[in-house]
């Protein structure tokens, strides 16, 4: 069996600016909605950047991948 407090990554797809570079980036302690929530102290990803995907689960990081060419 395997570890029943283990938790699931969260795999979020971001830009900085508008136009600019996509930037990939694992969680795996967190959950979505702490990666969302904009109005905490300190947010994982600051306000100002434009969150494009976000998936829950190792299987998003590999088709993120592929989506944005990293």
């Amino acid at each position: 069996m395997g570890n029943l407090n283990a938790s699931i990554p969260v795999i979020v797809t971001y830009r900085k600016r508008k136009n600019g570079k996509v930037y990939l980036q694992k969680f795996e302690n967190t959950r979505v909605d702490d990666v969302i929530n904009g109005r905490k102290r300190k947010p994982l990803i600051p306000d100002n950047y434009e969150i494009l995907d976000i998936g829950v689960g190792e299987s998003f990081e590999e088709r993120y991948k592929q989506k944005y060419k990293l």
